[in-house]
């Protein structure tokens, strides 16, 4: 059976640290071609920030992206899976959740990636 891990196993690490701005954190996601970061400081994961929190940053709340921190707006603590976990528990949870992304973090709390709808879609796994 395939799991999480299988479909993150090539995947880059999109990360920035918590005092990173909205500006630094957009060009970096439009740069890698990301729809995260993780939000990490000092290897702890801290938070994460999407392309959602960017709607609502920029366009809604109207916020300064020069001079806002990431830490100030990123969801924290979030939802994690394990590497353990498959492409179907991810799906449920995604759905559970109403969001798009999921970290994948090891027992010892090291972030191995993130598991998206769109690698979920891509390895043939329904999301609805």
């Amino acid at each position: 059976m395939t799991s999480v891990c299988d479909i993150i196993r090539r995947q880059e690490l999109a990360q920035l640290p918590s005092d990173s701005t909205i500006r630094e954190v957009a060009r970096y996601m439009i740069e890698h071609g990301v729809g995260s970061v993780l939000v990490m400081d000092d290897g702890v994961l801290r938070g994460i920030f999407t392309e959602r929190d960017a709607l609502r940053i920029f366009v809604a709340a109207r916020r300064n992206p020069d001079y806002t921190r990431i830490a100030d707006v990123m969801t924290g603590a979030p939802q994690t899976l394990s590497p353990e976990a498959t492409p179907q528990d991810a799906a449920k949870r995604m759905a559970a959740g109403k969001f798009r992304h999921l970290p994948v973090v090891d027992s010892d709390g090291r972030v191995l990636g993130v598991v998206s709808q769109r690698d979920l879609i891509a390895a043939g796994v329904a999301t609805g």
